[in-house]
């Protein structure tokens, strides 16, 4: 069996899916009424630029107009997930992109409802921008809080590029006193940010392409934060050969807890077998440290210990057959 036979049938985690960004193709055909061609639709939804990608993203987002809409778009990116093989899946939702017309509370059961009915576990992770405004974030928190463990286990907080944290601090300490887990991106120095929002992070989407300091590692390791890596993402805004330089693998041999995710430049790519094939063409990782990586994931995702023992069991037995 090739390398890539073996990461093709590896039982995936994937930390990070957005819902809106990951509607498949086939889905948009299907839901889409215009007279368009499959080539034509292919020309909408490849790209290589941030502006394509917005268009593309749009399109999905117009499309998603009904319940009936968002229940098949949910349904094809289920079966989308158990055919990439993935044995735990978290999907971050924006509930303030779609339909105005739509009620945020019944578009998120529609979603809840297609999960449970599937044989896969799945997580949801509300997204929330700091910029929406104070009702409109007071919903999506009463929302949280009404299905916390219910369907979503964590909250994504999103700032402007040129907000920091302090003006939230509020917020987070609310969420820290509600055993709330949240997960941020630092996509700027942490020195410029406010460090006890980031060291009190279940999950640290770490956007930089230089190495945290030693402080920062120990912070990490103390607290056992999971550092996501978007290498596909961080990849396009810089030269590919610079790739092989990346401290990731680094890391990894120091023990902190890292993740690799499918958020990246392209929508409607969940394809985490395309990273995986990445990182061994880049960095020297092999199939132990990708189970190992993904067993100290299922340990600390926030989900019953019934179902993650059996996650990890099942876990262990799939990737057990390909070692």
């Amino acid at each position: 069996m090739t390398l890539f036979e073996q990461l093709k049938l590896f039982p995936k985690v994937d930390l990070h899916i957005d819902f809106l960004g990951s509607i498949t193709k086939d889905t948009i055909s299907k839901l889409n009424d215009e007279d368009i061609s499959r080539h034509e639709l292919d020309d909408i939804l490849d790209f290589d630029s941030l502006k394509d990608y917005d268009k593309s993203r749009h399109m999905a987002i117009e499309l998603l107009n009904s319940i009936d809409n968002i229940k098949i778009a949910t349904k094809d990116l289920i079966e989308k997930l158990k055919q990439d093989n993935l044995i735990y899946a978290e999907v971050f939702l924006n509930l303030d992109l779609f339909d105005k017309s739509l009620k945020k509370e019944e578009i998120l059961n529609t979603i809840l409802e297609e999960i449970r009915n599937a044989e896969l576990d799945i997580n949801l992770v509300l997204e929330v921008d700091t910029q929406i405004g104070p009702n409109l974030m007071y919903e999506n928190l009463s929302l949280l809080y009404k299905y916390y463990n219910k369907g979503i286990n964590g909250i994504y907080v999103k700032k402007g590029k040129q907000e920091n944290f302090d003006s939230y601090q509020a917020l987070f300490d609310k969420l820290l006193k509600d055993k709330i887990d949240y997960i941020i991106l630092l996509d700027s120095k942490l020195t410029n940010q406010n460090k006890e929002i980031y060291y009190n992070a279940k999950r640290i989407i770490y956007n930089l392409m230089e190495i945290p300091t030693d402080n920062f590692k120990e912070v990490i390791k103390d607290n056992e934060i999971i550092l996501e890596f978007p290498i596909t993402y961080q990849n396009y805004f810089n030269l590919y050969d610079e790739l092989t330089n990346h401290f990731v693998y680094d890391l990894y041999k120091e023990n902190l807890k890292i993740t690799f995710t499918t958020i990246d430049m392209t929508a409607l790519d969940t394809d985490l077998l395309n990273e995986y094939c990445k990182l061994f063409n880049v960095f020297p990782f092999n199939l132990h440290d990708l189970v190992n990586i993904n067993l100290s994931i299922l340990n600390k995702i926030n989900t019953s210990d019934e179902v993650k023992n059996k996650l990890i069991t099942d876990f262990k037995e799939k990737a057990n057959e390909l070692l």
